[in-house]
C-alpha cells in the first residue's frame, strides 16, 4: 500500500484559490450535474419546450458558477427561484404530454428531482454550518450517519435510470446489482465525530468506487473512531489504476488512462479533494490498486483533543 502523505501533498501546492473553492464545492457540482442529466434525458426524447431549454441553460450556468466556487449562488432565495423554474418546466412538460405514458415519465422525473432537491437542501445546511467554522468537527449519532449514507446510495441508484440497483444483502443481489457494505462504529460510544467536509469526501470516494466498478461488483466501506483516530476505508473490485499513475491521480482533474469511455458526472476532483481535506485536518492517506482487480483507499484523521460536541443542526439553520 502506497502512503500518499506527506510526500505527494506537493500536488496541491499550485492550486489556485478558485480551484480550492471548486474542490470544496464538488458535492454541489455533482448534484447540479445530476439535475442537468435528468433534464437532458427529457429533451433527448424529442420534446420541444421553451421552459425546458431555459431550465437547461440555467442549470448549465449554475454548474459554471459552482466550478468557480461561488457560494452566493446557493443562498436560499436563489435556490428557491431555481427550484421554481424546474418545477414550472415539469408542469409545462406534463401539460403538453401526448399520452399517459409521457405524463407518467414526467411525473417520475419530477419525483426524482424533488428527491435530489431534498438532498441539495441537506448539503446546503452543511455548507451554512461550515462557512463560519470550516475546521470545526461535529458530533453525530452513528444511526444518523448510517441513514444519511443510505439515502446517498438511494440517490446513486435512482440516478442510474434503472441500469443497476445497490443492495446490502448478497441474497438479494442480481447480475447488474452492486453489493455495498458500509459499517460505522466507535469503540467508545454510539456517536462519531467528523468535520462536515469529510462527509463529502466519504461520499465522493464511495461514488468513485461505484463509478469505476462495473455493475455486478462489490464495494466495501467502513468508518471507525478509535483511540483518537477517525479511520475511513473504501475498497472495490473495479478497474483499478495503473501502478505508475497512482501518484498522478491526486493531481487536479487528472483521470487515469484506463478510464476510457466510462461516463462521469464530476470533474475528476474526488481524490484531489480527499488529499486536500486530509492535509487540512493533518491526517494521513494510503492507496493500493491493481489493474483490473480494484482499488483500496485508507484515510486516518486525528481527532482533536477536547473536540467540542455541538448539537448538530442547531446553528446556521436556514429554510430553503
Amino acid at each position: 500500500m502506497k502512503k500518499i502523505t506527506p510526500d505527494y501533498e506537493s500536488t496541491l501546492k499550485d492550486l489556485s484559490p478558485g480551484q480550492i473553492n471548486e474542490l470544496e464545492m464538488h458535492s454541489f457540482l455533482n448534484l447540479v450535474n445530476v439535475i442537468y442529466s435528468l433534464l437532458e434525458l427529457l429533451i433527448m426524447d424529442g420534446r420541444q419546450n421553451t421552459y425546458l431549454a431555459e431550465a437547461l441553460q440555467l442549470t448549465k450556468g449554475l454548474t459554471d458558477e459552482t466550478r468557480k466556487g461561488k457560494v452566493d449562488i446557493f443562498f436560499p432565495e436563489h435556490v428557491r427561484e431555481y427550484k421554481n423554474v424546474i418545477r414550472r418546466t415539469l408542469h409545462s412538460l406534463e401539460k403538453q404530454a401526448l399520452d399517459e405514458a409521457e405524463r407518467s415519465e414526467v411525473r417520475d422525473a419530477r419525483a426524482l428531482l424533488d428527491y435530489v432537491f431534498s438532498v441539495l437542501d441537506a448539503r446546503l445546511r452543511e455548507l451554512y454550518d461550515r462557512i463560519p467554522a470550516p475546521d470545526q468537527w461535529q458530533h453525530f449519532t452513528i444511526d444518523e450517519i448510517k441513514k444519511e449514507y443510505e439515502e446517498f446510495f438511494f440517490t446513486l441508484e435512482k440516478n442510474s435510470n434503472n441500469r443497476y440497483r445497490i443492495v446490502k444483502n448478497i441474497a438479494c443481489k442480481e447480475k447488474n446489482d452492486y453489493l455495498v457494505h458500509l459499517d460505522i462504529d466507535n469503540t467508545d460510544s454510539s456517536t462519531i465525530d467528523m468535520p462536515l467536509l469529510f462527509k463529502d469526501v466519504i461520499r465522493d470516494l464511495i461514488s468513485n468506487a461505484r463509478k469505476y466498478t462495473h455493475p455486478g461488483g462489490t464495494i466495501q466501506a467502513g468508518i471507525r473512531q478509535h483511540t483518537g483516530i477517525l479511520r475511513f476505508v473504501v475498497a472495490d473490485n473495479g478497474i483499478g489504476i495503473p501502478e505508475e499513475e497512482l501518484p498522478l491521480v491526486f493531481e487536479y482533474a487528472y483521470r487515469a488512462s484506463n478510464v476510457g469511455e466510462i461516463r462521469t458526472m464530476g470533474g475528476g476532483f474526488g481524490l484531489t479533494k480527499a488529499l486536500h481535506v486530509v492535509q487540512q485536518f493533518k491526517g494521513d492517506m494510503w492507496i493500493e490498486s491493481e489493474l483490473g482487480k480494484g482499488t483500496k483507499i485508507v484515510i486516518e484523521l486525528p481527532v482533536p483533543e477536547g473536540v467540542q460536541q455541538p448539537i448538530h443542526g442547531a446553528s446556521h439553520e436556514k429554510k430553503i
